[in-house]
């Protein structure tokens, strides 16, 4: 079973059905509830979450969406090591950096987003992916 990190935008295409991105995203779901992956999220991630659901997009039953998206996950957060590592990296978006050491250190084997071109700099024992290519590699 892999460990999966989900990037924000993944996370959000799925709990808002946002398209045309919903039907390949949904399909990590799925994969962790048939045990075949570990999905992780960061507390950021949550963070950034709460705030589109609730005040910018207003997602009808956006408590129940979360609870439930949460259970599906293991919430993994950083720490000052990952923050420095951040800010140092190559990164030229810091927040994309954060998410990516907070995915390094928890031990993710893969990195999932829609923003491939944004982690030019990741490393190769941290692949990242977009949904559609881990679910056909998995």
């Amino acid at each position: 079973m892999g460990d999966v990190f989900l990037d924000t935008d993944v996370a959000f295409d799925i709990l808002s059905k946002r398209q045309p991105h919903f039907p390949d995203s949904v399909k990590l779901l799925q994969l962790a509830a048939g045990g075949k992956i570990r999905l992780m999220i960061s507390e950021g991630s949550l963070a950034t979450l709460f705030y589109l659901s609730f005040d910018i997009y207003k997602i009808q039953n956006a408590a129940i969406k979360l609870l439930e998206f949460v259970k599906a996950c293991e919430l993994v957060h950083a720490n000052k090591q990952v923050v420095s590592g951040a800010l140092q990296s190559a990164f030229r978006n810091k927040e994309d950096a954060l998410q990516y050491f907070t995915a390094l250190n928890a031990g993710a084997e893969y990195f999932v987003t829609r923003n491939i071109r944004d982690y030019k700099n990741a490393v190769t024992n941290l692949p990242v992916m977009l949904p559609v290519d881990l679910v056909k590699n998995i």
